[in-house]
């Protein structure tokens, strides 16, 4: 399985963000896990509590990175913005800062959340899994490579070309091709429930390869075939999974117009509390370095 170099960086780099809180949060267990009236007496209290060296660093790397998450935002909606690089980079990167950003605010607390800050916190954990869901259902709705949704008749010129090249170039018949049209669709309609198709989203992929792989052992058993078996598989399952989401427009559509009825509200309350957490800490002096 080939890795392009995005996603390569990607990874090392949810790899070096989860590592580091994971160091952090191992490092500081035998603090995190004492009682809180015990904490003050507790060696690493000055260094880990939220004012602390360590726990106000955590408290502002991660509210910076969950600052630098807006610019996704000003990259999909400012025009002057579009040639910044594909859409679905910079979601990807807004999605780990979304993940590590948290995480560190986590550590900050010292896992200790009360008051009016509870609020934010909340709202900053509604915000960061709904994010993970968003991810989701994004992925799930018909795109360019460079993360834009596609028209009807975008998404449809580009089931046709998927089609074409089943036919001429992995030499599928017509017929064939039209049976793996059906076969994706299989069971699927989209009068059904919003959380059946969440489900169906979830679990489908698995059962439609499987369904697929038998279709294409019973359609190509030669030893040519055999040869090209991988490209084919690939070939045929995406343009199965690519009828799906054709077939699931409307509804995908009306998930994510859910989903950001509930995402935008606690990201709002999220930023809120936060700017207004830091003002105060920075007005009282609470853990600020003096001098």
């Amino acid at each position: 399985m080939k890795i392009s170099l995005h996603g390569a960086i990607l990874a090392l780099a949810y790899l070096a963000g989860l590592g580091t809180v994971a160091y952090f949060a191992f490092r500081g267990l035998p603090y995190y896990l004492t009682p809180l009236i015990q904490r003050p007496r507790h060696p690493l209290y000055w260094e880990l509590k939220p004012g602390g060296e360590l726990g106000r660093t955590f408290g502002l790397v991660g509210a910076a990175m969950m600052v630098t998450m807006l610019a996704y935002s000003l990259r999909k909606r400012l025009r002057i913005c579009r040639r910044l690089g594909p859409l679905r980079v910079w979601l990807d990167y807004h999605i780990l800062l979304g993940v590590c950003g948290p995480l560190l605010v986590i550590l900050h607390s010292s896992f200790k959340v009360a008051g009016l800050v509870s609020l934010s916190f909340w709202s900053m954990i509604a915000v960061a899994l709904s994010g993970v869901l968003g991810r989701f259902l994004y992925r799930q709705i018909p795109r360019s490579p460079s993360g834009d949704e596609l028209s009807p008749a975008a998404a449809e010129a580009r089931d046709r070309e998927l089609t074409g090249a089943l036919i001429d170039e992995l030499g599928l018949s017509a017929e064939t091709a039209e049976r793996v049209g059906e076969i994706a669709v299989q069971g699927l309609t989209p009068d059904r429930s919003l959380a059946w198709l969440l489900a169906d989203m979830t679990l489908g992929h698995f059962f439609l390869r499987r369904r697929l792989r038998r279709f294409l052992r019973r359609r190509c058993r030669d030893a040519t075939r055999r040869q090209f078996r991988r490209r084919l598989e690939k070939a045929v399952l995406h343009k199965a999974r690519w009828q799906r989401q054709i077939v699931l427009w409307r509804r995908l559509r009306e998930l994510f117009h859910y989903w950001h009825v509930f995402h935008k509200p606690f990201a709002l309350i999220m930023y809120l509390f936060m700017i207004l957490h830091v003002v105060v800490a920075w007005k009282t002096g609470y853990g600020w370095p003096s001098g």
